[in-house]
């Protein structure tokens, strides 16, 4: 007869342990939620280029902390580029938590207000047609993940 082993219930409490965690890694990440979004800080006004400073407040569904590495997002308004956002390093996100992360926004001065100034009248009736385009990455117990970020939409200036 055969001796039953005494580490056979740690082998199968570990072995179950790492299907948990293997399967909760193969599937997507759930995207986050803006919950809102408010202007901290405009410096530079006027120059060539305009900072703005934005805070998001975030939403993480997943139920894991997200650290955000890089980010590099490009803005458009209408079908013109006028600058960039980024998230500032360091930013980390607690796992089905909400948190106020900084974004900068650097604006082309010159091509924004040239972009605003052609198409006023049909902003300030539909909103402004913006969209956000690039990529974050980001790690998550230890696991690095690039995401494709995609999003448009009209943003109304007067409701």
């Amino acid at each position: 007869m055969r001796a039953e082993s005494p580490f056979r219930p740690l082998l199968l409490l570990g072995l179950a342990l790492l299907a948990l965690v293997f399967t909760g890694c193969i599937g997507q990440p759930e995207d986050f939620q803006v919950r809102s979004v408010s202007i901290s800080d405009l410096s530079s006004l006027g120059n060539e280029e305009t900072v703005v400073g934005i805070d998001i407040g975030l939403f993480n569904p997943n139920g894991y902390k997200v650290h955000i590495e890089e980010s590099r997002l490009g803005l458009w308004v209408g079908a013109d580029s006028v600058g960039v956002l980024q998230f500032v390093p360091g930013v980390q996100i607690a796992g089905n938590g909400e948190e106020r992360v900084r974004v900068d926004a650097v604006l082309d001065s010159k091509r924004f207000s040239k972009v605003l100034s052609q198409n006023w009248f049909e902003y300030l009736v539909q909103g402004a047609p913006v969209r956000v385009e690039g990529w974050v990455r980001g790690k998550a117990w230890g696991i690095h993940r690039t995401l494709t970020i995609y999003h448009e939409q009209r943003i109304r200036v007067m409701e």
